[in-house]
């Protein structure tokens, strides 16, 4: 398995997902004090990129039958109706990676063969094999602890005080959701998508030691861009998401939450489940 085996056996294709027990969603349902809901997602709006990388197509959003059609003649059985179909690529919008999504020296999550992505999506480790998260969620804004993070990478150092500071201490299953101000510049018209602040990998180990299942991030990548590695453009992405199978989402609107002053929360997020698909849309919900 060239060395890349998963603790859960060398046929588990759900990664740190494994983590996200019984226990570990109580302990999220306790984070709970108020019963608010907020949505993490940003807006799909049709004709628009929003906030995805220029190499991602805009989202495409047609009408297949709207209030126009029955004008002029009656409705039909007792009742009018719309229709619409949505094109959006998976990595578009807000989302979560599959395990599939990256791969080095031709070897995924697992040591599965990066062969074993084809033209027909994912034979291993695709976002269909990710369950519903609902977890414990601790949320730390790099703008209130160290100031805003929009173009610098956040180390190891930093990312271990803020969540020492505002956070209760991480147990396995839980999500580390972090806010760089990316989203709040890019809403404002100022972000780039490849000079963006997020992780430096030197916060890799302390990542996997604390046992987060699932690393997310109001930014591109969630690491920062450009990387500063000479070797790997994305080297967070492999050691979290293809060496330990810890998930990661991006591209959250997190300034409402962030106004909350909250540092736990419960998260919940289902990705939609494509077959064989490498990622996924999705519309993470934080209940305070």
């Amino acid at each position: 398995m060239n060395g890349l085996a998963s603790r859960w056996g060398q046929d588990d294709e759900a990664g740190a997902y494994n983590l996200i027990d019984q226990k570990a969603t109580l302990r999220g349902l306790a984070a709970v004090r108020e019963g608010r809901v907020l949505s993490l997602g940003v807006p799909i709006v049709g004709g628009s990129r929003g906030p995805a990388v220029p190499t991602r197509p805009e989202a495409q959003h047609f009408m297949l039958r709207d209030g126009g059609d029955d004008c002029g003649r009656p409705e039909r059985h007792g009742f009018g109706f719309s229709d619409d179909v949505l094109s959006i690529a998976t990595h578009g919008t807000t989302h979560i990676d599959a395990l599939a999504h990256v791969w080095r020296d031709g070897r995924m999550y697992n040591g599965f063969k990066a062969a074993d992505v084809s033209s027909r999506g994912a034979r291993r480790c695709g976002i269909d094999k990710l369950g519903p998260i609902v977890t414990r969620a601790l949320f730390v804004d790099m703008g209130a602890a160290t100031g805003e993070r929009a173009d610098q990478a956040i180390h190891a150092e930093d990312l271990c005080a803020a969540v020492g500071r505002f956070c209760p201490a991480p147990e396995p299953g839980d999500a580390l959701v972090l806010r760089t101000g990316w989203m709040t510049r890019f809403k404002q018209g100022g972000a780039e998508h490849l000079h963006s602040g997020g992780l430096h990998q030197d916060c890799a180990d302390w990542i996997i030691e604390s046992g987060f299942a699932i690393v997310a991030a109001d930014n591109v990548a969630v690491e920062v861009l450009p990387s500063g590695d000479a070797a790997c453009a994305a080297p967070l992405h492999i050691r979290l998401l293809r060496d330990q199978g810890i998930y990661l989402a991006e591209l959250l609107d997190l300034d409402a939450l962030a106004a909350t002053g909250r540092g736990a929360c419960l998260l919940v997020i289902s990705a939609l489940r494509i077959e064989g698909g490498v990622g996924s849309p999705i519309n993470p919900v934080a209940v305070l």
